[in-house]
């Protein structure tokens, strides 16, 4: 893509942990500028839904953000798209819940929120 295309930036989508993902192809690599670090999603809300927020492992926590193969540039994010497709919450939701829908329509943030 990128002989094709020289100003584009592509992102790999992948949960294998495939090897060389994010490498450029003239060293080796499948050549991907970048991957999503999947985990990071489905870390937050494993969390959010399963452990109370005074016994998380912060060390947990350090190394599922940080664990990224070297030299390899990933994008982290917090939601997934995969969370809506199934029906769950967002993070705010899980964040605030039921608070969310406390206050009137014109305090609530950025988009309309059903309650």
């Amino acid at each position: 893509m990128h002989t094709l295309f020289p100003n584009i930036i592509t992102i790999a989508e992948d949960v294998s942990g495939m090897p060389l993902l994010g490498i450029p192809a003239h060293i080796g690599g499948i050549g991907f500028d970048y991957r999503l670090s999947m985990a990071i999603p489905d870390k937050w809300i494993k969390l959010l839904k399963h452990t109370q927020d005074d016994a998380w492992d912060m060390g947990d926590i350090v190394h599922t953000l940080v664990n990224r193969r070297y030299r390899e540039k990933s994008i982290a994010y917090a939601e997934s798209h995969d969370q809506a497709l199934v029906g769950d919450k967002t993070l705010a939701f899980w964040l605030m819940d039921k608070e969310m829908c406390k206050y009137p329509p014109s305090f609530r943030l950025l988009k309309k929120v059903r309650c």
